[in-house]
This record gives structure tokens, C-alpha cells and sequence, in this order.
């Protein structure tokens, strides 16, 4: 996500709120696409310290890195089923391949 992406959706969430006359906490980490600066009327960004994510949320470090192995075993059952060769292996795996070991890897 981009941090003009995320500030256009947080600009329209936060007309959406104002139309409720609702008041809302978001708390986000630093992430960089996180906008600092948007002027906003009914939503309220509280930003977590640095490098805190893993020790407030430790089970996400867990899916992500049970993640990251399921995605590099296929993408890699991928590269080794599209060489015929030793020096075939330097292939790169195509944006298809990697978008179905996405798909894969959620699944498990």
C-alpha cells in the first residue's frame, strides 16, 4: 500500500464518521505508508512505538514466517519444475506463478 492510498481511504473514512457523528481511535503502527499528516475532524491516529508489532501482536510473527516458507517452497517447486537443467535454475518465476503460490501458501 502506498501512503496516498492509505490517505485517500482514511480521508473518506473519516467524511464517512463525520456523516455518523461517530469518533474514532485508529492504532497503527509506523508503518511507512501510514500518512502522519492528514488533517482530520472525527478520526484520531495513535501511532505505536517503533518495532513493537511482534511483542503486542506475537501470534502474526507466527503466520507470517509459517507464510514466507510455504510461499519459498513452491515458488521454488515452481523454478525446479520449469528447469531442464542445472543452469536452468537461475529462472525467475513469473507474476502467474507467484500470485498461485500466494494463493497456495494462505490456504495452508
Amino acid at each position: 500500500m502506498t501512503s496516498s492510498i492509505f490517505e485517500q481511504w482514511l480521508v473518506n473514512f473519516d467524511k464517512k464518521m463525520r456523516n455518523q457523528a461517530r469518533k474514532v481511535l485508529l492504532v497503527l503502527n509506523n508503518g511507512t505508508c501510514h500518512a502522519h499528516g492528514a488533517q482530520l475532524k472525527n478520526v484520531k491516529l495513535l501511532f505505536l512505538p517503533p518495532n513493537t508489532t511482534l511483542k503486542l501482536q506475537p501470534l502474526d510473527h507466527g503466520i507470517i514466517k509459517c507464510f514466507n516458507m510455504e510461499y519459498r517452497q513452491c515458488a521454488l517447486r515452481h523454478v525446479i519444475a520449469r528447469s531442464e537443467s542445472a543452469s536452468g535454475l537461475s529462472k525467475k518465476i513469473s507474476v502467474g506463478d507467484a500470485l498461485d503460490c500466494i494463493k497456495t501458501s494462505w490456504k495452508k
